[in-house]
């Protein structure tokens, strides 16, 4: 990436998605919104969506602002629709969860703005989904990544327009009989297809490449494309079973049942794949960000695990809560706070010091970071997360919360250490800021190397 343009955005979107997670974390550790029991009340839906859309939303449109166009070897095309779609994001979520707050009867007003959050999050996704496409395809890139980044902006866009159909429905405000009986059936869809078809198979796809350049190894072709096609067969037979209606049905049944076992399949090709990148790799000391990174591979299996035994019980909560909670907060969410901890620093070096490169000495990417400081709050992520999985299939909500706090606390703590490599904190003072460099702003990149 020595030498690629940096996306103006990423950082913003970055900040906005960590402030989402913290206040979607306190909010269930303070007993609101807490995923144990009834999962359909509006409390709970309105704090999966600010981590879900808020969190893991913004974090993965912020990161393919950046990959996208290393992956494509170009700028990235019609980037003027990243601080739009920022705007109409934020927006959208806002409204959103006012929405939710009206539906659950905690104020009487409001409820009309439902399905106006729900348009504006739809445009907003719809903006990036056609920036991020149109460069992939114009350059042909069509390698694993491409493959798995398009196919999950088609998990995306299922998301986004089932959705803002939703919120019309639930607000009252857009009369569809026929969803509004079936809501309950088809509300997993949009679920799995934001999880699954879109935030997994994007992670897959984007991890490839940052695990192969971060622990310096060549990427695994041969196996790669097998997770790519059964990662897409998964997308397109679970969109095909729910899409047309068939949920309950023995169609349903079996496509589903296939969708589910190619994930399995998807899975294990992807673990053996990354067990072959740590094997080949020339980096023998790793990072932190490897460590924690490979860490919630172990929540991607077990996650995969828990939801093939909540399909085999009919998704009765709480083995298909606890999957999908897992695979939200210890596998996406472990992996994402892991690799803005490279992401982070390294976009940093580059805005700073890319202009002075070659002239005169400059810190390296490890040197803005304290990886001694930041390791134990992997720890209490991971172990909170792990709490908190077990609690959900205990009923025991103050076990949950102390466990959502925890998680809290331990995203407040690597947040302050983005914040503090951004600001070239840990950087040698001899070196901290040479003549020609230029000191990064926190949420805005603006040097001579962006887009």
């Amino acid at each position: 990436m020595h030498g690629a343009s940096i996306s103006r955005w990423t950082m913003a979107y970055f900040a906005a998605s960590l402030a989402f997670l913290m206040s979607g974390l306190a909010l269930m550790g303070c007993g609101y919104g807490l995923p144990i029991g009834a999962l359909g009340t509006p409390e709970t839906l309105g704090v999966l969506h600010v981590i879900a859309v808020g969190w893991l939303g913004l974090l993965f449109a912020g990161a393919l602002l950046q990959f996208v166009p290393v992956l494509a070897a170009t700028h990235l095309r019609l980037r003027c629709l990243a601080g739009p779609a920022l705007a109409f994001l934020i927006l959208g979520l806002a409204l959103l969860s006012l929405g939710f707050t009206a539906l659950s009867g905690r104020i009487t007003h409001y409820l009309e703005v439902m399905p106006l959050g729900g348009v504006f999050l739809a445009s907003g996704f719809t903006m990036l989904t056609v920036s991020l496409a149109t460069t992939i395809i114009a350059e042909k890139s069509f390698d694993v990544p491409g493959i798995l980044v398009l196919s999950g902006l088609a998990g995306l866009v299922a998301m986004a327009f089932t959705g803002s159909v939703f919120a019309g429905v639930l607000s009252g405000l857009v009369d569809l009989p026929d969803v509004a009986s079936r809501l309950s059936d088809l509300a997993p869809f949009h679920a799995e297809s934001g999880l699954l078809g879109w935030m997994t198979i994007t992670a897959v796809g984007v991890s490839y490449r940052l695990f192969a350049m971060f622990m310096l190894v060549p990427e695994v072709k041969r196996s790669s494309i097998r997770t790519a096609s059964t990662a897409l067969c998964a997308l397109l037979f679970l969109c095909a079973a729910v899409a047309s209606g068939l949920r309950g049905t023995s169609v349903s049944t079996m496509s589903t049942a296939v969708a589910l076992v190619a994930t399995g399949v998807s899975t294990v090709f992807y673990v053996i794949d990354v067990g072959r990148m740590y094997r080949a790799r020339r980096r023998k000391a790793l990072e932190l960000n490897s460590v924690a990174g490979l860490a919630a591979l172990g929540f991607l299996v077990a996650g995969v695990i828990l939801l093939l035994l909540a399909w085999v019980s009919d998704f009765r909560a709480p083995v298909g809560t606890t999957a999908f909670y897992v695979l939200g907060l210890g596998w996406l969410s472990g992996l994402g706070l892991s690799q803005l901890f490279k992401i982070v620093p390294f976009l940093t070096w580059l805005e700073t010091y890319g202009s002075v490169m070659g002239r005169v000495a400059v810190p390296r990417v490890q040197d803005l970071v304290n990886e001694r400081r930041a390791t134990g709050w992997f720890v209490i992520f991971y172990l909170s997360v792990t709490v908190g999985a077990g609690a959900i299939l205990a009923d025991a909500e103050l076990f949950f919360q102390a466990a959502s706090l925890c998680q809290c606390a331990a995203v407040i703590g690597l947040a302050m250490e983005y914040v503090r490599a951004r600001r070239l904190i840990y950087a040698p003072a001899d070196m901290r800021l040479p003549d020609g460099a230029v000191m990064p702003r926190l949420f805005y990149a603006k040097t001579n190397h962006q887009e």
